[in-house]
């Protein structure tokens, strides 16, 4: 969805394949043979592309806002570093931003925003600068 000057994407934070669901952290991340992991983000890639339908030019800054699927309490940079890479990814393959370095991504935040059962998530804001 295109804001003013923004893009704001929805996120999955859990990926089912047809055998397993995978939660995207850094803990289940760091096991992941590469053989699943290159899987895990393919099905990533391919669930967010049809958000994927916009351009920037030079820099930008990301803003994630988490949504748990439980009270549970979590690390937010354990969900949120997973979910910036795979995203991150996906916009230099498809052609959205020009690179995922820091001369075109100047600054990342993350806030948890509470909890919300049905649909548990990261929302991704893209702001031009």
């Amino acid at each position: 969805m295109k804001l003013e000057n923004q893009y704001k994407l929805e996120l999955p934070v859990v990926i089912q394949t047809k055998i397993t669901r995978y939660y995207l952290n850094l803990n289940q991340y760091r096991n992941w043979h590469y053989q699943t992991n290159n899987k895990i983000k393919r099905t990533f890639k391919d669930q967010i592309e049809p958000q994927l339908d916009f351009k920037i030019k030079g820099k930008c800054k990301i803003e994630y806002s988490y949504y748990a699927p439980d009270k549970r309490k979590r690390d937010l940079m354990n969900i949120i570093s997973v979910v910036d890479k795979y995203f991150q990814d996906a916009l230099v393959e498809k052609g959205c931003i020009e690179a995922d370095d820091t001369s075109i991504v100047v600054e990342i935040k993350g806030t948890y925003n509470g909890i919300d059962k049905q649909n548990p998530r990261v929302e991704a804001t893209i702001t031009p600068l």
